[in-house]
């Protein structure tokens, strides 16, 4: 049974490699709406980061659209969560969001995928302290315990997705109001 998102701007968070970019692409591909990625307004070329007060004004002026969704977390600091009609968490097991940053990583590796502003992951950077392997593993409880506290304070409605397959099911429901 498809169901009408009644929902105009939704932000997806999760921690790093739990499926968000996707997710939310697929859902802005569904209801006929921007997708905004919060790390393509953080990272500048040569995965260089913008200062805080930078990446705030990025960020304030895409969320200042009438329908989007955003996907990204950044401990809130661009206000998504405010400006959201709904937050949906993707919160995976450690295992599958271990399988999936392992999987991704090699791909982007071996297809030399550019991400945004000419980033690309490379087989260097996969074996540094830098990598994105070793971050899911300093962030990936930490961010487990903030979510909910976070969500907490936020008043905006929010879906909590325990597995990638109940996420697929809910996407799979919605329909664009226009059809």
């Amino acid at each position: 049974m498809s169901h009408e998102i009644r929902y105009n701007r939704v932000c997806v968070i999760g921690t790093t490699a739990s499926g968000k970019t996707r997710f939310a692409r697929s859902l802005a591909e569904r209801i006929r709406c921007e997708h905004i990625e919060l790390d393509a307004l953080y990272h500048d070329p040569n995965w260089t980061a913008v200062s805080w007060n930078e990446f705030c004004n990025r960020a304030e002026a895409k969320l200042a659209g009438e329908r989007w969704v955003c996907d990204g977390y950044y401990a809130n600091r661009a206000r998504q969560f405010e400006k959201a009609d709904l937050i949906v968490w993707l919160d995976y097991p450690f295992r599958i969001v271990l399988f999936r940053v392992l999987r991704r990583t090699l791909r982007r590796v071996f297809i030399h995928e550019e991400l945004w502003n000419g980033n690309r992951e490379t087989l260097r950077k996969t074996f540094s302290r830098e990598s994105i392997v070793v971050w899911v593993f300093q962030t990936y409880w930490k961010r487990r315990r903030e979510m909910p506290v976070m969500l907490g304070y936020c008043e905006t409605p929010h879906l909590r997705f325990q597995h990638p397959r109940e996420a697929r099911e809910w996407l799979g429901q919605i329909k664009n109001p226009s059809n």
